[in-house]
């Protein structure tokens, strides 16, 4: 019996943009002109026990119409049992790969879709509880302001509150992590130092857009290039701090919530 299922989705990328999803949340998005690989969790991403969607697309990377001939993506899902935090390999699920793109092939972006069951013991607060946001009035409106009032937060060093915005995020991240309560206010706290360390909030780049995420029932703001636009900046050190936020209307309300 696995009594702490910790998946992990493990993936190698070349000369490309790539996001990947897992019931339509994103795990991972980046641009790459050369080659990475690593190992991220997922477990926040698995909501219920059951059959997992995963979505992969590629793009070409920024400044071209099309793939690049050396694009490419493979992943596969593992498995852990991190009981008594110790890390037991269980399985390693089927791995996907892209196909290379010819020389002469113009396509500017492939997708791709697998799925994997997953068994898990823990019960989130649920973004697809929410209302869907097409039925929200203003939503780009709301949207920025949210934003704002968090900016404004941690520029006038209200972090208590703050903290209150983002609660329900870190209660699902660490209740789908296993952390302990006070692995959980590390979390908090590291990000509470950098803002008290040197890291300011930057404005909102022109490029923002709005993404949808969730089959309809999450947003969140992005950059042109797929990275988060709400994001703190060290001028000292010139190292960014992305805080990639989602955003929701539970049900029967009417303003968006994190989660």
């Amino acid at each position: 019996m696995i009594y702490e299922p910790y998946y992990t989705i493990e993936f190698s990328a070349a000369a490309c943009y790539f996001e990947i999803l897992i019931n339509d949340i994103p795990v991972i998005s980046m641009e790459t002109t050369g080659q990475v690989s690593t190992n991220i969790p997922i477990n926040y991403a698995i909501y219920k026990s059951g059959e997992q969607l995963i979505t992969a697309t590629i793009k070409a990377i920024s400044g071209q119409q099309d793939l690049n001939s050396e694009a490419a993506l493979r992943f596969n899902v593992r498995l852990m049992d991190v009981a008594n935090n110790e890390f037991k390999h269980v399985n390693d699920f089927a791995e996907t790969i892209f196909e290379k793109v010819g020389k002469d092939q113009k396509t500017p972006s492939l997708t791709i879709a697998s799925a994997f069951v997953a068994e898990i013991p823990y019960t989130l607060t649920k973004w697809n509880d929410g209302e869907n946001l097409n039925d929200v009035e203003k939503l780009g409106e709301k949207l920025i302001a949210q934003y704002n009032n968090l900016a404004e937060l941690l520029e006038s060093e209200k972090y208590s509150e703050f903290i209150d915005k983002i609660k329900t995020r870190e209660r699902n991240m660490a209740t789908s992590m296993y952390l302990s309560a006070s692995e959980s206010k590390d979390r908090i706290d590291s990000l509470i130092e950098e803002a008290k360390n040197g890291f300011k909030v930057m404005p909102l780049p022109a490029d923002t857009t709005l993404k949808f995420y969730g089959y309809g029932k999450l947003v969140t703001l992005k950059k042109s290039n797929g990275e988060p636009a709400f994001y703190l900046f060290n001028k000292e050190t010139k190292e960014e701090l992305m805080l990639e936020q989602m955003f929701y209307v539970p049900k029967g309300k009417t303003e968006l919530e994190i989660i």
